[in-house]
């Protein structure tokens, strides 16, 4: 559980040098794409190229798989699920009694689902070439308040230790003869209370440490911050900025210029 957020992987290629800035501004545009594109053969070519950056990322295959098992029950449940609120549109593929299933919101099904592929991916990119502490300055040196940075570092950094913090719970439970997956609804949920609990505590006990801790080293007392490494913007940073640019662009440009089905 512990790798939930964690996903940084120790790498030389172009994506980790780049610069987080850079990676930051790329995930932006290419979000904006995703929405932008309405198609499924559009979404589908932009999610190829984005899976190419992955490879390209040499993120190893176990924690990939692990990142990305979320994201495909995800996408699974909008196709399954988007048809059955969205019955408009014809031909009728099946009908089961009220429920009817149509092609076109098959399709506009996959297409979200689709969509929502893309705009996870990208974000998993920036997660598993950036390391948290240069997200973060990056995100202060786009111009976002250091506070705001502050309370994403932390958040970061600690939500792998409350979700192994949680796992010892249950299974301290557990071995007291607690079973989480037997009994009704109601049942379940009165078990999951011996997990909650003890859960809150022991958060509430690590947000007083780290006030005291933030109060030790005079969090606020001065404006002004340095850093022992600075970000320094390089020619393929650059580079790597006007493709990105390029692949938003050129889609944009068929698509209000031209008139294009994108």
């Amino acid at each position: 559980m512990t790798g939930f957020v964690d996903l940084y992987t120790e790498g030389n290629t172009f994506l980790h040098r780049v610069d987080p800035r850079v990676k930051i501004t790329a995930v932006i545009l290419l979000s904006i794409l995703a929405f932008v594109l309405s198609s499924l053969e559009a979404l589908a070519v932009l999610l190829a190229f984005i899976m190419v950056l992955v490879v390209l990322s040499r993120t190893p295959l176990a924690k990939t798989a692990f990142s990305f098992k979320f994201v495909f029950r995800l996408m699974l449940l909008i196709v399954i699920l988007w048809p059955l609120f969205d019955r408009s549109g014809e031909p009728v593929i099946a009908s089961f009694g009220p429920l009817v299933l149509t092609e076109p919101a098959l399709l506009r099904g996959v297409t979200s689902a689709t969509r929502i592929g893309c705009l996870a991916t990208v974000w998993y990119i920036l997660m598993f070439t950036t390391q948290q502490r240069d997200i973060v300055r990056a995100l202060v040196k786009l111009g976002i308040r250091f506070d705001f940075g502050l309370t994403l570092a932390i958040s970061l950094r600690f939500f792998p230790t409350f979700s192994a913090t949680i796992g010892s719970i249950m299974d301290a439970q557990r071995a007291r003869g607690l079973e989480f997956g037997k009994g009704g609804p109601l049942k379940r949920t009165r078990n999951y209370v011996a997990v909650l609990i003890p859960a809150i505590v022991s958060a509430m006990r690590t947000a007083d440490g780290l006030s005291w801790a933030l109060q030790s080293r005079a969090y606020g007392a001065r404006l002004d911050r340095t850093y022992l490494r600075d970000f320094k913007m390089k020619w393929s940073d650059y580079l790597a900025l006007a493709a990105v640019v390029l692949v938003l662009v050129l889609p944009l440009t068929a698509k209000y210029v031209f008139g294009m089905e994108l």
